[in-house]
């Protein structure tokens, strides 16, 4: 009765675990800024704190890059020139977390608004130029 049993399906049979536990992805990315709002028509700066936790069993060669909108009067540099900035983290072992701090500016041009902030966290191979993975967030920094 137990063969009929098995091939009728009356019994389970035990669960394996999945091949893949692994995630696809490497981190946990967060944003913050602090302080939370950029002042608009004149010079001021804010920290956008990019959180990264290595989540892998691996050590990772780490980057983070930041871009914002070309037509905005917003920027990495005092005269809002600078759009783009990449900040090389270093290797990241299995666990670890760092906080990355960027500076964003405005200047007397700057309008009230939202400006749109997308980030990107990589894994690299051997150097900075080969991509091994990568994760995006977007946030919005608030000018008043």
């Amino acid at each position: 009765m137990g063969l009929l049993d098995s091939i009728i399906g009356k019994e389970k049979a035990p669960e394996r675990a999945s091949v893949s536990s692994k995630s696809a992805n490497p981190f946990v990315v967060s944003l913050a800024f602090s302080p939370l709002r950029l002042a608009a028509n004149k010079a001021s700066s804010v920290n956008l704190i990019v959180k990264v936790k290595n989540v892998s069993g691996e050590t990772h060669l780490v980057s983070v890059d930041a871009l914002l909108p070309k037509d905005a009067m917003v920027g990495f540099d005092p005269a809002c020139i600078n759009k783009a900035i990449e900040k090389r983290v270093g290797e990241m072992k299995p666990g670890e977390a760092r906080d990355v701090q960027v500076q964003m500016w405005s200047n007397g041009q700057t309008r009230e608004g939202n400006y749109p902030v997308d980030v990107t966290v990589f894994a690299h191979y051997i150097g900075y130029n080969k991509v091994l993975s990568y994760i995006k967030k977007n946030t919005s920094l608030r000018a008043v």
